[in-house]
């Protein structure tokens, strides 16, 4: 008898760990800019500028002229100044960095990479990815212009954008349907691992100041361990056959030989099929309404974290706590959100995932409210259980995607998914400098974070509806889509 973990062999779970480990290497980088952006700001020179003490004695001082240049740097205190005028890390110089530099990219290349994922070694493309990922870090750390950091920034999004739809891909060829929710909440571990610890890099290896880099030297350190995962990924993970897990049907699914082309006809033919199957589903285009107000909750906080906290309470340990925070809650939530949707899926049948999705975001509203208006350390506590119902969400959605989309193009359409996800929450992050100027720091994180949660549970509550409804009506999610998408991508590939 073979050794199993949870239904499946060791192996199995050793290259969902490696892609979980690359995942965490390319959120690691990712979300680095938001931990370091005031210190890059203030050596690059980019952004908002405002009233600073030099010694938190002043803080009161200093802070009455804020947005006042001159009244700052003319503050003295028995003939000593006493406040400088300096970059804050935020403004839109920095949103764009944060938000549509990263996503234009980002957006257009998942798209591509998962549509090369569906003819070509999935594993080598992200092994490449990975590689570039990590070269693009480190070179950051060498940057002393905006431009520069604009370059990186976009090469880095192109190639993050295969992590999501290649790795789903593989961990759905490889898991059956019973472990599949929880692979992928395992999977996604990655993003709460990179993003606890890009605050942990940023603030404590900043503050070292080794050599007198300061910053830089937390970007040499994120890139170094990627040239690792590329080694392992590369040489340790066997590319997988792929199956048919639609919810059509276990049986064998025919592949198409127009799939299998190269050519621009079969690259829009994927692509058409993709949006067909958004566009023309209720319940998949409530879904992913939902998943784009949910993403940009997370977004918005993930970049604006440590700027409200340096705002409000510039003395508490955010390296620490934040790490703490995102990797205990957000990995323990991930996990059992794709276990227990396993369980809820095996009992009431697919689209009952949907219920655990609206339910968890649900519950983490009020504790991410809580975030925001509770004392640090207790405001951390509040995160954790945020994170431990919030986080539930992606390794649900990822489960509920590769069951939704039709193998032969499951790469693209969940590429195609990510493409509009990301955009939206991109162009929501560029709205923050605004909503800030006119509601205040905390006003305009209360409407974008736990708003936001709040407002996702119902739409996600409303595709768990629709799903059903048309799950009991058709029997079939994807029938004929394929198919019919056929003629409009020859067509287009006649006038190109």
């Amino acid at each position: 008898m073979s050794c199993t973990l949870f239904g499946e062999k060791p192996y199995v779970w050793y290259c969902n760990l490696v892609l979980m480990l690359c995942y965490a290497v390319g959120e690691l980088g990712h979300f680095l800019l938001g931990a370091t952006s005031r210190p890059m700001a203030q050596s690059i020179h980019f952004g908002d500028q405002d009233c600073f003490s030099m010694n938190s004695t002043f803080d009161a001082i200093c802070s009455n002229f804020s947005n006042h240049e001159d009244g700052c740097q003319n503050a003295t205190v028995e003939g000593t100044n006493v406040c400088e005028w300096n970059y804050t890390g935020s403004g839109v110089e920095y949103q764009l960095l944060a938000g549509p530099f990263f996503v234009a990219i980002f957006t257009v290349m998942g798209v591509t990479l998962g549509t090369l994922g569906d003819r070509y070694s999935r594993i080598r493309i992200l092994s490449v990815c990975v590689f570039i990922c990590s070269t693009t870090v480190l070179l950051t750390g060498f940057s002393n212009r905006y431009w520069q950091l604009a370059v990186l920034r976009l090469v880095f999004g192109g190639a993050e954008a295969g992590f999501s739809p290649l790795c789903a891909s593989i961990i759905a060829d490889i898991f059956g349907e019973t472990s599949r929710g929880l692979a992928m909440g395992v999977f996604n571990w990655g993003i709460y691992f990179g993003f606890g610890s890009a605050f942990a890099v940023g603030n404590l290896v900043t503050e070292a100041d080794i050599n007198g880099a300061g910053w830089r030297w937390a970007y040499y350190m994120s890139g170094i361990p990627g040239f690792l995962m590329v080694l392992l990924v590369f040489f340790s993970v066997r590319e997988p056959t792929r199956k048919n897990i639609t919810v059509t049907g276990d049986k064998e699914e025919k592949k198409d030989p127009d799939l299998m082309k190269t050519d621009v006809t079969s690259l829009l033919h994927k692509v058409l099929a993709s949006i067909k199957i958004l566009g023309t589903k209720i319940s998949l285009l409530v879904l992913l309404a939902g998943a784009c107000i949910r993403h940009s909750a997370s977004f918005c906080f993930a970049y604006n974290a440590q700027l409200y906290f340096s705002e409000y309470y510039p003395s508490t340990n955010l390296g620490i706590w934040m790490a703490l925070s995102s990797i205990l809650g957000g990995s323990i939530g991930i996990a059992t959100g794709g276990l227990i949707s396993d369980l809820v899926v095996k009992k009431y049948g697919i689209y009952t995932r949907l219920s655990v999705l609206s339910l968890s975001q649900l519950l983490a509203s009020p504790l991410a409210f809580g975030v925001l208006y509770i004392d640090p350390p207790y405001c951390f506590i509040s995160l954790i259980g945020a994170y431990l119902f919030a986080e539930m969400w992606f390794g649900i959605l990822f489960a509920v995607m590769v069951e939704l989309f039709p193998t032969s193009i499951r790469s693209t359409s969940m590429a195609t998914f990510f493409f509009v996800i990301n955009n939206v929450a991109g162009l929501v992050l560029l709205a923050v400098p605004s909503l800030k100027h006119h509601m205040g720091t905390r006003n305009a994180l209360t409407l974008v974070y736990p708003g936001f949660y709040l407002a996702s549970a119902l739409f996600f509550l409303l595709a768990q509806l629709l799903l059903k409804r048309e799950f009991h009506k058709d029997n079939s999610l994807s029938d004929n889509i394929e198919e019919e998408a056929k003629p409009m991508a020859e067509s287009l590939d006649c006038v190109l």
